[in-house]
This record gives structure tokens, sequence and C-alpha cells, in this order.
């Protein structure tokens, strides 16, 4: 029922204790698909030495890179569902069960995904939570301004990954490229809960790889302008100063008509729920205003009409606009 996809490269130092976390899982109707890409050290010898039936070990002497490791286990994968564990990651021992029954009661969910606790590259954690706590109703607003999976615990319909076209040529962010895709289309589901020891070392490819992660972070920001209805020509670099908090990239009336822009697209799109997606871009708008703009002038811009409504204010954010507006007045 579901198949556990692994990519590795220069992974002996931990991959027996990932490849082990699936072994024990509660939930046992899985086969492990791992596939060596191209490691020059001790890799492939580690893995060779578990001898198990579920495991399906993809040697590839070549290093072709993450996204033609992750086709190459999703196109071999057999399951109805596919679970993805990197090779330093370890399952908590349900994690398979808890996602495959929620899927299997939610037909209309095609990707879900659980919380994650961190540890370091000795495997000692504190118990912190990789991600922030969030109201699932607002779930698909989030992931639009942030990605809310962690890779290692998400679960999903394959037939819908390779309805969509599988993993693209991103080098870096194939997964969260994915998952906006499928997100598009389907529902979407986060347990707060963790189901899995997150890894955070010297060797990830996101702290080893900043510059080139940024730059396909932006082309999936601008995917995701696309399918909302917005032109990432022309507002795709303001996005990205917004949410890479370079407030000064540009004039505060630029973004003002990139959230304008938002606001009405989705209006049209429909793809996000509209209330909920204006209170964030509200929201947003008024952290933004009250940070770079003198006192003086800010109520100005909070109460700016396309933007502005009072459903959307929280009795914090009316006192102080309310303070805001008579500090204008002299």
């Amino acid at each position: 029922m579901v198949s556990v996809l692994m990519a590795a490269y220069n992974a002996e130092r931990y991959i027996s204790h990932a490849i082990q976390s699936v072994l024990d899982q509660s939930f046992q109707d899985f086969e492990l698909i791992v596939y060596n890409d191209g490691s020059t050290d001790d890799t492939a010898a580690v893995v060779k030495k578990i001898s198990d039936s579920r495991i399906l070990f993809i040697d590839n002497v070549i290093n072709k890179g993450l996204q033609h490791a992750r086709n190459t286990l999703l196109k071999s994968a057999t399951g109805k569902y596919v679970a993805i564990l990197d090779s330093d990651d370890i399952a908590l021992p349900n994690r398979l069960e808890k996602l495959y029954h929620f899927l299997e009661a939610h037909p209309r969910v095609s990707l879900c995904g659980g919380n994650a606790l961190v540890i370091d590259g000795d495997g000692r954690g504190d118990g912190t939570l990789y991600c922030p706590l969030f109201k699932p109703q607002e779930l698909k607003v989030d992931f639009f301004f942030n990605n809310v999976f962690v890779n290692s615990s998400v679960m999903f319909r394959r037939d819908v990954a390779l309805e969509v076209g599988g993993y693209r040529d991103l080098t870096i962010g194939e997964d969260y490229d994915l998952f906006v895709r499928m997100a598009d289309r389907h529902e979407i589901h986060v347990f707060h809960e963790p189901v899995v020891h997150y890894r955070i070392h010297g060797a990830n490819i996101s702290l080893t790889k900043v510059n080139t992660t940024a730059s396909q972070l932006r082309k999936i920001k601008d995917h995701q302008l696309w399918l909302i209805g917005v032109d990432p020509v022309q507002y795709g670099a303001i996005f990205d100063a917004h949410l890479s908090g370079r407030v000064h990239a540009y004039p505060l009336q630029d973004f003002y008509a990139m959230f304008v822009a938002l606001k009405n697209a989705n209006r049209l799109s429909n793809k996000l729920p509209i209330d909920l997606f204006e209170r964030e871009l509200y929201r947003r708008w008024y952290e933004l205003v009250v940070s770079i703009t003198p006192k003086k002038h800010v109520a100005g811009y909070l109460l700016k009409k396309e933007l502005f409504s009072l459903s959307h204010l929280t009795a914090k954010q009316a006192r102080r606009i309310a303070k805001f507006w008579l500090r204008s007045l002299f």
C-alpha cells in the first residue's frame, strides 16, 4: 500500500538508522526503495548489509542529482501511496500508520504530512518542533507564503504526483515545487504532531547551497503567483522581497500594489479561502507599514480602502490604528 522512497548521497553515517526506522514501523504493508545517487563513500556497502525482502536498492554509480533520483524512485514505486524519508532523518514508529489511515479516510486529500522533532548530527534533540503551529483552516493560505511541509514527513497519492508531472528539475526545492502543484488541484493536510526526527547538520543541502536555494525558491513562488492569477513578471520580484524581509527594496506603494493584485486575483480564481487570505494580506500589509513608515503617516496607509476592512482587524490593531490616526491630526 505504501512505497517509502529514500534518496541517498554520501549518507553512510546516517542511512542505516533511517532504514531501520522504516523497518520498525507499526504499519508493515510497505516497500522501501533506496536510491544511491553515485555516492563516493560507503553508502552502498551500508545498505547492502541490511537484509530485508521489502528493500529495493537502486545503486547508481554516477551522480545525476536529486531531481533525477526522486523521479527514478517515484517511477519505481508500486504503492497506492508514497512516503518520503530522507537518508539522514528518522521516522517515528507510527509515522506510516498515522498518515496512511488519514489518507484512506479522506479521499479529497492528496498530500499530508506532520511536524518534526529537530535533532543534530549526533542525534541529540531538546524537543524543539521544526514547524510552528497553525490553524488547520488557514493551511492553504499559510502554504501560499511558506512551505508548511517537512519533506521527510509527507505521504501522498502516487497517481496524483504522476498526474501533475512528478518532480521537475529545480536542483533544490523539487519537493516543494511538487507539493505546490498537488495543492493547486487537491486538498492538503498537516498534523501538528511530529512523525519524524529531522536532522540538521552541516551537510544539509539547504545549508550548503544557500544561493541556489534562493533562486529556486523564487521560481516556485513565481509559479504560485501564476497559479493564483498574478503576473510574476510584474510582481515576482516584489513578492520575493516581501517574503525575504527586504522591506526597503521597493517603494511602499509597490508592495501595496502587489497586495491589491493578490487580493483581486484570488477573488477571480477563488484558489484560496477569500476571507482568510484577505485577513492575511492585511496582516502582512499592517506589519510592513508599521515597521518602516513614520508614525504620523501610518494611519493613512493602513486605512487605504483596497486592503482595509474592519472585519480584518484584531482588537490590538484597531487600538493602534486609532492612536496613529490621532497622532496624524497634530
